[in-house]
Formats: structure tokens, C-alpha cells, sequence
């Protein structure tokens, strides 16, 4: 999605054509309602799925190795 405003093909580039752009916050708007969709049964909503994300860490590689004396 580049261009939200658009209703033509206009409003949408394949990965080949370089887009300059992409509207980040839209995709990251339909991963939230998607999560929410899952984990709504146990009490999780677009909030605090934003809050849980924000907080995160990004963990490193060496975290998920059996050696973890690094």
C-alpha cells in the first residue's frame, strides 16, 4: 500500500516496482486487529496490544542458543 487516497492501482506497488514509499502505520493497524482477533477471548485489545509491543525488547540471536553463557 502507498497510497492510501487512491482507488485505482495506483494505491497499490509490487515489491519490483521500487515503491518510494509504504504507509508502515497501516500495516501495523492490520497486524494489531489481527492479533486482536486471536487473542480477544483472553481479554487482549488493540490497546494493549500496542502497550505489549511498545514495551518489547528485541532479544539477540545468541538468546536462542543453546549456549548461553555469551
Amino acid at each position: 500500500m502507498v497510497d492510501d487516497t487512491k482507488s485505482t492501482q495506483d494505491r497499490v506497488k509490487l515489491a519490483c516496482e521500487d515503491p518510494e514509499s509504504y504507509d508502515a502505520s497501516y500495516y501495523e493497524l492490520q497486524l494489531v486487529r489481527a492479533v486482536e482477533s486471536l487473542l480477544s477471548p483472553l481479554g487482549w485489545d488493540c490497546a494493549a496490544i500496542q502497550q505489549a509491543l511498545e514495551e518489547a525488547e528485541t532479544p539477540k540471536l545468541t538468546a536462542f542458543s543453546a549456549d548461553r553463557t555469551n
